[in-house]
């Protein structure tokens, strides 16, 4: 048995939050010993606790909160874990100054975005503190550390995982279709993501208004709350979509939705590899999706899903027009997504974990890390 102490900052729940408590159910199955330490309040603590799993209130209020850094290190001198594992950037800036205080854990860090390490003079001494071992969740994700100066030797490549969609429910999806006025003859766009700068919301509406006036039965589904909602519904009234496009907001019952769906669409300006797409091709869902940072690692072009560039809200509508007239061509890539989709399973991403664990245990000097034999 090895003892992990997640540590993760963020207080709202996307993807990265739903990756941290699938990898925890699978660390417990296994007879580990996962503990969370996060900010009291935060959606990841309030599920986690629901779970069962303890949870160490942690206020992580700013990148350099000092406090928690003492917190945090009083948490590790009491729990005695094997390893530490950060998730998030705060997170990483935390706890890297409480290991510190307590180097004894072995050192992981989770990557989840592609963006290149800013050169501030913070995150240039961020990652001149000790880390043993950096988990990528795609290549786009890796290549960007890299070019930041990040030293390659120390990151691997741990691809985001999901649990298998269910059978879906053909009275389910009819049932649920109806109960949001749509009509049998719609074909229904779902795209599931923060309502956030970058996500490409705006791209969105226009490139539906644009794809609807030649193909009619198209309609939008848009999954997720944030800060731009307000904006992103005014600009849906601006351009005419109120009888096209539905914002559901926050919801826990995705699977259903994307089962009632006939294809995803995101159209975000950077993703680390696109879990959500994932989620939605394992549901059997075609993919139009823009080409950026992991994003191709898991939609293959013209097979389980369509790639357009970022910011092209011309081609977008291209792409989402051809979708909704082509049930053959929906049916085809759905199929395949499905298949791809299973290649990305959330316990092959626990055994990556755990791969990337061994390896910084082996660097603190113990060889025989979790999982060995």
């Amino acid at each position: 048995m090895i003892r992990i102490l997640h540590v993760d900052s963020e207080r709202s729940w996307r993807g990265g939050q739903n990756q941290i408590l699938l990898l925890m159910r699978r660390q417990r199955a296994r007879g580990d010993d996962p503990l969370l330490a996060s900010p009291p309040g935060a959606v990841l603590s309030e599920r986690a606790e629901a779970e069962g799993f303890r949870v160490r209130p942690v206020a992580m209020r700013g990148t350099w909160d000092l406090a928690s850094v003492v917190a945090l290190a009083r948490i590790m001198r009491e729990a005695r874990p094997d390893v530490v594992h950060w998730h998030a950037a705060r997170a990483h800036a935390i706890g890297a100054m409480a290991s510190l205080l307590d180097p004894g854990p072995a050192r992981v860090l989770s990557r989840r975005v592609q963006f290149p390490v800013r050169r501030s003079l913070g995150s240039l001494l961020l990652y001149a503190l000790p880390v043993d071992r950096i988990a990528a969740i795609s290549s786009a994700v890796r290549g960007a550390l890299v070019r930041s100066g990040v030293d390659a030797g120390k990151i691997e490549v741990v691809a985001s995982g999901i649990d298998t969609a269910p059978e879906p429910d053909p009275a389910g999806r009819l049932t649920l279709r109806r109960s949001f006025g749509i009509d049998e003859g719609a074909v229904l766009a779902i795209t599931v993501s923060a309502l956030a700068a970058g996500k490409g919301h705006r791209d969105l509406l226009r490139a539906t208004r644009a794809a609807s006036a030649r193909a009619p039965m198209l309609k939008l589904w848009i999954v997720g709350a944030g800060p731009l909602e307000r904006e992103l519904r005014e600009e849906s009234l601006t351009l005419g979509l109120e009888a096209r496009v539905q914002f559901l907001g926050f919801r826990t019952d995705i699977q259903a939705l994307l089962h009632a769906a006939d294809f995803f669409c995101l159209a975000t300006q950077s993703e680390g590899l696109g879990s959500s797409i994932l989620e939605a091709m394992s549901a059997g869902l075609p993919v139009v999706a823009t080409r950026v940072g992991g994003i191709p690692e898991i939609v293959e072009e013209g097979r389980t899903g369509i790639l357009v560039p970022d910011s092209d809200p011309v081609t977008l509508a291209a792409a989402m027009e051809q979708m909704a007239v082509s049930a053959g061509l929906r049916e085809t890539m759905g199929a395949s997504s499905m298949r791809r989709a299973a290649l990305f399973s959330a316990d092959r991403t626990a055994e990556g974990t755990y791969r990337v664990y061994r390896a910084a245990l082996s660097v603190r000097g113990r060889a025989d890390g979790p999982g060995a034999g």
